[in-house]
């Protein structure tokens, strides 16, 4: 597969619109038809693809669509078709040839999220609603002993989706300084709060719009940025 060339370096900026804080994020429906899993495999670069065939053929689709997803994002900022836009080869943090633009992007269980931001850091994550309880999830340490009080403190009922949303700022954060979850989850002190808004040191956290069963998590440094929340579901350019 011929790769189209990238377009000219003169393009490789953001439009004259774009300007520091401007945060793009897109939900993402993995779980399509094979005719769309073959049309994102068109917008990638041989290197993404070879990543992608290493995985089972779940694992290969869910990498192909969240890869395509993200490039039809980063083109949207960065006025260029995806298959143009210059992201560094996998595996690691997805990142663009370009400084001034920050990507991330998670999955899980059939929903994903890619996020593109100017101007700043970003990080995202997205889960399903766990069904354990807070003494099994206590157990697993990472989990602050002031985390631990605050769910404790809600109703039973309201914990599950608490639990998850504390393990997606967790997560967006580490994401967004790059370390992942090489870093101690137990160090990123989490608001508990039950709708997701909240701040983390210099992060500025915000719940993203995601099917009923999950939860996301945006976190951008630093707080300039009121993220644009875009449709659900992914369409290629």
């Amino acid at each position: 597969m011929t790769r189209p060339a990238v377009e000219p370096r003169r393009r490789l900026a953001p439009p004259a619109d774009r300007s520091d804080g401007d945060v793009r994020v897109r939900c993402v429906d993995l779980v399509v038809p094979p005719a769309e899993v073959a049309a994102a495999r068109r917008l990638l670069s041989p290197a993404e693809l070879c990543y992608a065939d290493r995985g089972s053929p779940s694992v290969r689709d869910r990498r192909v669509l969240l890869r395509a997803a993200l490039r039809s994002l980063a083109g949207h900022v960065l006025d260029l078709s995806p298959a143009a836009v210059p992201l560094a080869a996998p595996p690691g943090r997805p990142r663009l040839l370009l400084p001034t633009v920050d990507l991330s992007c998670s999955a899980s269980a059939g929903v994903g999220v890619v996020a593109v931001a100017y101007g700043v850091r970003v990080g995202v994550d997205v889960e399903r609603v766990a069904g354990a309880t807070l003494a099994e999830v206590a157990e697993e340490a990472w989990l602050a002993p002031v985390e631990l009080a605050a769910l404790a403190a809600l109703p039973v009922l309201q914990q599950a989706e608490a639990l998850t949303r504390c393990w997606t700022q967790k997560e967006a954060v580490l994401k967004g300084l790059g370390v992942g979850l090489h870093g101690d989850p137990r160090t990123v002190l989490t608001p508990v709060p039950h709708r997701g808004h909240g701040s983390i040191s210099d992060w500025q956290l915000t719940p993203v719009a995601v099917p009923a069963g999950w939860v996301a998590s945006l976190a951008v440094r630093p707080a300039a940025a009121v993220p644009q929340l875009l449709s659900r579901g992914t369409r290629y350019r």
